[in-house]
């Protein structure tokens, strides 16, 4: 009796760790590709495409520390910046975490790199980022997310 009891623990905690593996491959997989399709669509310049990952209530706070609320405002305050630039800004990235609060929410960040050059300077460069998503019929959206530039700090004593 002992043997088959030790013998279903086995299969039953074989069976979870299956089952959370293959989530995570899942997650993982899912997140590196709305990142992909986001920034493909802005490469593209299909902005309709880059937006459609935002729900209407999203927010963000820019590099420069505003606090922008509503996917209308969102877009005003990229062409805003757009507008600004010299000549199209390229981005890298890389996703770098992410975890699930509930099954239709998750927390994800990424590292991006930036070229960003306004009147002759270059302003871009490392950043790392998060986002708070939602999943909306099947789709992770954008609710919130942030982009804070990696400044070198002096080395500590």
């Amino acid at each position: 009796m002992r043997t088959v009891l030790f013998s279903f623990v086995l299969l039953l905690a074989f069976n979870l760790f299956s089952a959370s593996a293959l989530a995570q491959a899942d997650g993982q997989a899912a997140f590196e590709a709305l990142l992909k399709k986001m920034y493909d669509a802005y490469q593209i310049g299909d902005d309709d495409a880059m937006w459609a990952y935002y729900t209407g209530q999203a927010s963000e706070i820019t590099p420069d520390g505003r606090l922008t609320s509503g996917k209308q405002a969102l877009k005003a305050g990229w062409d805003e910046f757009m507008e600004m630039v010299d000549e199209k800004p390229v981005f890298t990235f890389k996703l770098t975490s992410w975890r699930l609060i509930t099954p239709e929410v998750a927390l994800i960040t990424w590292d991006s790199n930036a070229d960003v050059k306004i009147q002759g300077q270059q302003v871009g460069g490392p950043s790392v980022c998060v986002a708070v998503l939602h999943k909306i019929d099947g789709e992770w959206k954008i609710e919130f997310d942030s982009m804070t530039p990696v400044m070198q700090m002096p080395a500590g004593n």
